[in-house]
Parts: C-alpha cells; sequence; structure tokens
C-alpha cells in the first residue's frame, strides 16, 4: 500500500517512498512518516462539517481515491483536489498485528483520519459514499470506520497527519460557494447563512410583490377602459 521508486523520466502525480539498498523497509517507512507539527491551525478543533461530502459539496473539491498511503490527504492540482487512502480494511488488519511495519500509532491515527471524513451515523454522508464506492470500487469497509467524538477532532491529537490536515481544514475554509446549492449546504457560519437566504427571501418576495402590483394596476386600467 505504498510506492516504491520513483517515475524516471516520466512523471507521476502520486508520492513515492525512497528506498535505497543500505536501509531496510521499516527503516524507509520510519523516515518517510514522521511525527511533525509545523503548522499551527486557526482553530484547535475540527467541526463536524469537516466531512469529505462537504469537501466535494461545498469546498468544490474532488476526491482522488488512492491505494498509496503515501498520498492519503494530500492536495493535487493546484489544491483543487484531494487524495484519500481508501483501504479502511487493510488498516483494520495492520492495527491487530503485533509487530507493525509502520510506526507506532500510524496506523490507527489514519483510521481516526477516516472517522472525520466519512462519519458513520452520518445518513447524508453513507448514501454519498455508498455510490462512490460503487462507481470506483473503493473498500466497503470505509463505511464502517465509526464516528468521531469531540477528543477526535483536535489537532493536537494526531501527529503524522497532522499538517496535511491542517492544510486541508484551511483550503476548506477558504473556499466559496459557487452554486445555490453549495450554498444551502454551506452551514460553516451559521450568521452568513440566515443572512445570504433572508436576502434571498426578500429579493424573491420583493420581485413577487412588484409583479403583482403591475399584474393588478393592469387589471384595474382595464376595467376602466371597459
Amino acid at each position: 500500500m505504498c510506492n516504491f521508486g520513483d517515475a524516471g523520466h516520466g512523471f507521476s502525480s502520486r508520492d513515492h517512498l525512497p528506498w535505497s539498498s543500505h536501509k531496510t523497509l521499516r527503516q524507509a517507512i520510519a523516515q518517510h512518516f514522521q511525527r511533525e507539527k509545523k503548522l499551527q491551525p486557526d482553530n484547535p478543533r475540527i467541526r463536524r462539517l469537516f466531512t469529505a461530502r462537504h469537501l466535494v459539496c461545498i469546498g468544490g473539491l474532488k476526491v482522488r481515491w488512492t491505494n498509496n498511503l503515501m498520498d492519503h490527504l494530500r492536495l493535487s492540482d493546484d489544491d483543487r483536489a484531494v487524495f484519500i487512502f481508501h483501504n479502511a480494511d487493510f488498516l483494520g488488519y495492520q492495527s491487530c498485528l503485533a509487530d507493525q511495519i509502520f510506526p507506532a500509532d500510524l496506523i490507527n491515527e489514519t483510521l481516526r483520519t477516516l472517522t472525520l471524513l466519512f462519519p458513520q451515523n452520518d445518513r447524508k454522508t453513507r448514501r454519498w459514499l455508498s455510490k462512490q464506492i460503487s462507481k470506483h470500487s473503493l473498500d466497503p469497509s470505509i463505511l464502517r470506520c465509526g464516528n468521531a467524538w469531540a477528543q477526535d477532532r483536535r489537532f493536537e491529537n494526531f501527529y503524522f497527519w497532522h499538517d496535511r490536515l491542517v492544510i486541508l481544514k484551511q483550503n476548506f475554509d477558504d473556499a466559496s460557494p459557487r452554486k445555490l446549492s453549495q450554498w444551502w449546504g454551506d452551514r460553516r457560519n451559521s450568521v452568513q447563512w440566515y443572512t445570504f437566504w433572508v436576502a434571498i427571501l426578500v429579493f424573491v418576495a420583493t420581485g413577487v410583490l412588484q409583479v403583482y402590483l403591475s399584474w393588478r394596476a393592469m387589471q384595474q386600467e382595464g376595467g376602466e377602459d371597459g
């Protein structure tokens, strides 16, 4: 579940794991997956709106499903797409091994990122994800990753994927809805959401009233002429 080597003279959007002859596979993996926190999030808490469905429907991102763990949560295509590792069954199997080849806690932390993006108790997310599974032949175990509780929604509890989560969350926060359907689903700022839709309602009501008054005026003119 990790790409090795490079593309040579070609080009690949996928990340790869350098593995030289003087290192063991375990050493190469440990060197790549570091427990580092370089970026500081604007807010220490990750809100419930931060799901894969909302990344697409509100943030306008495309999801690129991947079997390469190296690419998980990485943005691509000029920050218009995000890679998501979908093999939850593989992660579950690895988490049960006493002697993992991956760094300690990496597998469990990866599973926790999936619970953020695909909360099991969110019906809309489950319907959306079920369609994605059928369309892209994804691992169906991703439907059963569980739910993220309050303590799971803090950046401080992530180490290996911390910086990519911060970047992805910032990209989501900075995205502006472009369609009415996106505006309707965007509840990131409740005050802004209500203000927008009240303005739309007032605009529509004003337009309907103007049409009605114009019609009444024409009716009255027609009655006087008769």
